[in-house]
């Protein structure tokens, strides 16, 4: 069993080490050489659990998915009620990509790669993890809807625009240098949704509330590049 144990750290270890340099340099011009340096093992070290730098890259977004995921379902099987868990899906997402702003660009990338590579496993991460986020969004929905809190709506096509919008406000916070704060973003999505899907009964509740935080928005006038 301890060998076991030794050989799981240090796969992740190499594939932490791997997302630094990954993201320091970027994915096509980082040597698994880089990597073992690093992590301060040999080269062959890393062949020994990847065969190939695209393998190891792939096992850094599973990684980070993979947290990511787990995340979300702990949070939200500990929720309270509906409302309670789409808070708790919104901070989940904001303290994941806030954890990893600085290698951020690499989620980017991961994307492009997907993209590019002849290599199916890449397109199929990524979707599982959307489908992941969508299955969650469904399911919150529909007890929204239940619960009287949302009109009536097709759960299928609000749950892919929500999913368009978030990876919008993220791509949004990359490109622009984290100009702008990511929990202010989410929170401005969120009020915008909230307001145009309330049931009549929950709008008298709730849109004072939420038209406050629809004045103030989520940025500044001029945002700085200082951030990056």
């Amino acid at each position: 069993m301890p060998a076991i144990v030794d050989k799981a750290a240090k796969r992740a270890q190499i594939v932490a080490h791997a997302a630094e340099v990954f993201s320091q340099t970027g994915y096509h011009a980082s040597k698994m050489a880089d990597i073992a340096s690093a992590a301060g093992i040999g080269k062959g070290t890393i062949y020994e659990y990847f065969a190939t730098k695209e393998q190891l890259f792939l096992a850094v977004y599973d990684a980070w998915m993979g947290q990511y995921e787990r995340l979300v379902r702990d949070r939200v099987d500990q929720a309270a009620d509906a409302l309670s868990k789409v808070d708790a899906v919104r901070e989940s997402a904001v303290e994941f990509y806030e954890s990893r702003a600085v290698q951020a660009p690499l989620l980017l990338e991961f994307w492009a790669h997907a993209l590019r590579t002849d290599n199916p496993v890449f397109l199929e991460r990524i979707n599982a993890t959307r489908e992941f986020l969508r299955s969650i969004g469904r399911e919150l929905t529909g007890e929204l809807v239940r619960a009287g809190w949302f009109r009536d709506v097709d759960v299928n096509a609000f749950t892919d625009l929500e999913a368009g919008i978030s990876d919008g406000i993220f791509l949004t916070w990359v490109l622009e240098g984290r100009s702008f704060p990511l929990d202010k973003a989410f929170t401005f999505r969120q009020s915008v949704i909230g307001l145009g899907l309330l049931a009549p009964e929950s709008r008298a509740l709730l849109e004072e509330r939420l038209g406050t935080k629809l004045k103030k928005g989520f940025g500044t006038t001029t945002r700085s590049r200082t951030s990056r």
